[in-house]
């Protein structure tokens, strides 16, 4: 993209453009954004999932082993947690997803701030329409 779009001049300097510069430019949603959305909506299938399930039991385990040297370790759900908290606004995120509707409401509601809502199947149908 920035090979298409080229730089941008700035005084008498010329700079790369920036990512978000970018995304302006291309009017296409984050990607990354829609990523973490999506793995927000998988987070609350796993919430709901019964208690012997695996990804359940990995999700709520406690492995015990030693720590290697260095801080601890990111666990899924703490990326999980910041997540809900910077798209969805909501803390206590295994509560609120406890509850199917709730969060699924949650998940149309950040998808449609972010312009995600249905881009990918937007996408598709412009590519099968130029294949026709």
């Amino acid at each position: 993209m920035r090979r298409i779009y080229g730089p941008t001049q700035e005084g008498e300097r010329w700079r790369p453009r920036w990512n978000r510069e970018l995304y302006s430019l291309y009017n296409e949603p984050n990607i990354v954004e829609d990523i973490k959305i999506r793995r927000l909506g998988w987070a609350g299938h796993i919430i709901r999932m019964e208690e012997e399930r695996i990804p359940k039991k990995v999700l709520n385990g406690d492995f015990y082993t030693t720590r290697p040297v260095g801080g601890p370790r990111t666990r899924w759900a703490d990326v999980i947690q910041k997540d809900a908290l910077q798209l969805l606004g909501v803390r206590g995120w295994k509560r609120r997803a406890e509850n199917k509707d709730e969060w699924m409401r949650l998940m149309r509601e950040a998808k449609a701030r972010k312009g995600l809502d249905g881009w990918m199947e937007n996408r598709f149908m412009i590519y099968w329409v130029d294949l026709l």
